[in-house]
């Protein structure tokens, strides 16, 4: 099942504020694609039986895995950017600290 694209409505603020908006954005959907590869990979690697396995198989399933280790760790990544952006178009100019 494909990630969902959801549509960035235009935002009447800063330039700023709307690169923040889409880097969100962009954050949901790698999470979305990470959970769908979750999906893709437990299934996969229940419903084939060894003995339905070719060596080439057994590969595209670890490499699901870790398809979906770097997009969720990609995903946590751009909220930590996410995170700091907001913090100094709060005004401040500083960064606040990351929520954990």
């Amino acid at each position: 099942m494909p990630a969902k694209r959801h549509p960035v409505a235009p935002n009447k603020g800063s330039a700023e504020e709307n690169a923040v908006e889409q880097s969100k954005q962009v954050a949901e959907e790698i999470k979305e694609a990470a959970d769908d590869l979750v999906v893709v990979h437990a299934v996969l690697d229940k419903e084939l039986t060894d003995k339905h396995r070719s060596s080439e198989v057994d590969q595209a399933v670890a490499h699901t895995e870790k398809i979906e280790k770097r997009l969720s760790k990609s995903a946590k990544a751009l909220d930590e950017v996410n995170r700091k952006l907001e913090g100094k178009k709060a005004g401040t100019g500083q960064v606040k600290p990351a929520k954990r």
